[in-house]
Formats: C-alpha cells, structure tokens, sequence
C-alpha cells in the first residue's frame, strides 16, 4: 500500500501531466537535482571555489592531465555509487506520457539516462565514457577506472 508521501507525488504527477497534456515541454536540468542522489552540486553553499582546467590546459601539459586524471578516477566512484533519485524518475515519467520531449542537463552523472529518459542532451559530456582525443575512440568508463587501478595499485579504494 502506498504511503501518504508516494501517493502524493504520483497525484502531482498526474496533475502535472493533466496541465501539460499537448504542450510541447524541455527540462533544463542542473546539479541540484542530483544532490538528492548523494552528488554534491558544483558551487553550492561551502563547497571550495574551484576553477576549472581548460581544455588548453589539459592538452598542453602532462602535469595538468596527470592531476586531472587522478582526481577524476577519485570522484568517479562517487559518480558509479550514485543512483537515480525521485526526480529523475519523475521527469522519465514525465516523457513517458508524452508531456516532457526532452532533457537537457548540466549534469554528467548520466542518472537522467539511468532513471529511464531517453531525449537527454548532456551538454557538459557524461563521466560514463571517456573519448581519446587522438583517435576519438570512446572507452567506457568502469573499464578505464579498472584499467587505472591495475597500474596503480593501492592507489584508491575499492571500487563500489
């Protein structure tokens, strides 16, 4: 039996879905729907200010590419844990019943993609795939973090 909670997300859903019916609808989505999911938001109260490595930056210098790679394998478990939460299924409901077309999302954490919606515009990439820029061969991302904790072993945690 659904709880007062579920059964009143599902009447907003539906009437939603009422309100929307035959409008044409994208969702511009952003970090804070995926804290809820155990992803901190980017720039969000007490977080450090960071200033993120160009991709001039990144090509021009090993150095740079080293400490990128090694702090992105670090929050990618983070990434790979995390697991789509009620609004990522709300907004895949949503499409499902023809009232959202589409999402675009800020976001790389492919939870959009994970939650059941499939018009995802990832503006900013996703971590789930890694591409070569030499060859522009893509590599998923779970076997590039096995293939980096085999040549650095005791390097991270266990992975998830």
């Amino acid at each position: 039996m659904p709880t007062s909670d579920e059964h009143s997300t599902a009447a907003d859903l539906d009437r939603a879905v009422e309100l929307l019916a035959g409008k044409r609808l994208a969702v511009l989505s952003g970090a804070g729907l995926s804290t809820d999911s155990g992803i901190p938001d980017y720039r969000g109260e007490g977080r450090v200010v960071r200033k993120p490595m160009t991709f001039q930056e990144f090509r021009s210098d090993p150095a740079k590419r080293q400490r990128y790679w090694a702090g992105s394998h670090l929050g990618w478990r983070t990434f790979a844990a995390a697991v789509p939460n009620d609004g990522h299924r709300a907004l895949a409901d949503l499409e499902r019943a023809g009232v959202v077309t589409g999402v675009i999302t800020q976001n790389v954490d492919g939870l959009h993609l994970r939650s059941g919606s499939r018009r995802v515009v990832e503006i900013h990439g996703s971590m789930d795939r890694a591409v070569c820029l030499t060859c522009g061969q893509v590599f998923s991302r779970s076997d590039l973090a096995a293939t980096l904790d085999r040549a650095n072993p005791g390097s991270t945690n266990p992975a998830p």
